[in-house]
């Protein structure tokens, strides 16, 4: 299991990526009322970013917190990025809960109200939370990578 903590960071990115993909695509769906489109991306977006979840709290109990190596003015810029990634990351967990108690599983009608309600609050957090995910994973392990 050791051997594979460095590539996690990786595979966050990518399951941070197919969030959002998966969370445009569904969004796309119910515009176009397919609800089984919508409810089948909608549901893979929450198994992947439950995914990301175990494994970015397998990552930071494995390597705790990792410094930060840009220097200058992108530090207050990704602080910020990361700052508010991190803040709506925490309020958007229990938004997806609260979106998906409320949805109507088998039909689009006035049912969906309270559902559509929530998600239109939901959808800008989470997928704001997916991108700027990507944007601090390529900050920090690209532009500015961690020193050994």
């Amino acid at each position: 299991m050791d051997a594979l903590i460095p590539f996690l960071p990786h595979f966050q990115a990518a399951l941070n990526l197919t969030a959002a993909v998966l969370l445009f695509s569904g969004l796309q769906a119910i515009r176009r009322r397919d609800l089984e489109t919508h409810r089948k991306r909608m549901s893979g977006a929450v198994m992947v970013s439950a995914v990301f979840l175990v494994s970015y709290l397998i990552y930071h109990a494995a390597v705790g917190n990792v410094k930060f190596a840009g220097v200058g003015w992108i530090r207050p810029v990704y602080f910020t990025i990361l700052i508010a990634h991190v803040a709506l990351a925490a309020l958007s967990l229990p938004m997806i809960f609260l979106t998906l108690r409320r949805a109507p599983w088998q039909r689009l009608d006035t049912a969906c109200e309270p559902h559509r309600r929530i998600a239109r609050k939901t959808f800008p957090v989470w997928m704001f939370v997916s991108i700027s995910g990507l944007v601090v994973y390529l900050t920090a392990f690209h532009l500015y990578p961690p020193t050994p």
